[in-house]
């Protein structure tokens, strides 16, 4: 089954500056969203949810000169049945097998400074395939690697 996304990111032609979402029901389409992204500086993270799952988020920051960017996984319930002793956070960073060369930093929270794990970034098609594994399965994707934090 796959799922209806919801994007919101800054978009030029969004008149009224509320950036309402934008609806994604294709590969193409969020293909589509990550190049508007990535050619048009974003003031905060791009925040990601699918209808069918409202429970989780996602959100995305990127660094277009460098083509890199991290996902944050917010799912304060999994569908899966837990363990008792489960003390997981139920939020999660991208985590590169080896650091990115020349990777900058990326802020969680741009206003806070809140940086993301210094691992986090991946190149951008690592970031459009896990964002094609969100919308296909409304689950925290598989493709990539991810690591528990504390950030928010």
């Amino acid at each position: 089954m796959t799922h209806t996304l919801d994007v919101w990111y800054h978009r030029a032609d969004d008149a009224d500056g509320q950036d309402d979402p934008v609806e994604v029901t294709s590969g193409p389409e969020l293909e589509a969203v990550l190049t508007h992204v990535l050619n048009l500086a974003q003031p905060h993270p791009v925040r990601i949810t699918a209808r069918e799952r409202p429970d989780a988020l996602v959100e995305l920051v990127v660094a277009p000169l460098e083509q890199v960017g991290a996902l944050l996984f917010h799912s304060p319930e999994s569908r899966a049945p837990r363990p008792a002793d489960d003390t997981s956070t139920g939020v999660y960073a991208t985590r590169a097998e080896a650091p990115v060369p020349g990777a900058p930093t990326l802020y969680v929270d741009t206003d806070t400074k809140t940086p993301f794990p210094t691992d986090a970034a991946l190149p951008v098609p690592h970031l459009l395939a896990a964002l094609e594994e969100f919308r296909q399965t409304g689950e925290r994707p598989t493709c990539v690697e991810w690591q528990e934090t504390q950030v928010s």
